[in-house]
């Protein structure tokens, strides 16, 4: 189930209330409809981070936003994440806090996410680009860092370090438990490249890969997961 609702919300104390355009949705139960080809499993919090992360991009400049860890009294301590632009804060997106669904009489996960639509919409159409003709090259990449490590500034230092023709990053498993030291987490990225004009090579995509690694470990001091 996914459910959304944008409108005005009132802020502020009754002399000085002020209006502001909010979006906001709620998800549970199954990440994909029932079907005889779709394994039946539950949605997760990175499924509906990648579907703010998905209207982020829409609204214009989707790599200008940071998901930081945070609080909110409505939502689970370990599952929640403000979304910031420029130092601002201009949503949240997390798992409905246990007490609260307990009270509630809910017995399955709940994810939530707020929106200020004043601080993510741009006022301007999407750039429309013409679609390459040349084949994309996809490669999977499973690094091991500090647990403290926000895979957000992960992914950023990856797309610093991918080179221009990188048209795709996506995160898709955080990992911590067996098989990993118990002080560091698995993060688990698919690139996506693709050249305008021309065929990329392998050489250039391994060059990319390597120069990835090597950012990672400069930085974190990350170490590639076998």
């Amino acid at each position: 189930m996914r459910l959304f609702e944008a409108g005005l919300r009132f802020v502020g104390q009754l002399d000085e209330l002020k209006q502001e355009s909010m979006l906001a949705g709620v998800v549970t139960g199954s990440r994909l409809p029932e079907g005889w080809a779709n394994a039946r499993e539950a949605t997760d919090f990175y499924d509906v981070k990648a579907d703010v992360e998905a209207l982020l991009a829409f609204a214009g400049n989707g790599a200008a936003y940071q998901f930081v860890a945070g609080e909110h009294p409505a939502l689970h301590p370990g599952q929640t994440a403000h979304i910031e632009r420029e130092g601002r804060l201009v949503g949240f997106v997390g798992s409905l806090h246990p007490e609260l669904a307990t009270s509630l009489g809910i017995d399955q996960p709940v994810y939530l996410f707020e929106l200020a639509l004043g601080e993510i919409v741009e006022g301007r159409l999407p750039k429309f680009s013409e679609l390459s003709r040349f084949p994309e090259v996809r490669r999977d990449l499973a690094v091991l860092v500090a647990r403290e490590v926000p895979a957000q500034a992960v992914l950023q230092c990856i797309r610093d370090a991918a080179g221009e023709n990188l048209t795709d990053l996506k995160l898709f498993d955080v990992y911590q438990g067996k098989g990993i030291d118990p002080l560091s987490k698995s993060v688990a990225v698919g690139l996506t490249w693709q050249h305008p004009s021309r065929t990329l090579n392998d050489d250039e995509v391994n060059g990319a890969m390597q120069q990835i690694l090597t950012s990672l470990e400069e930085r974190f001091n990350a170490t590639l997961r076998k």
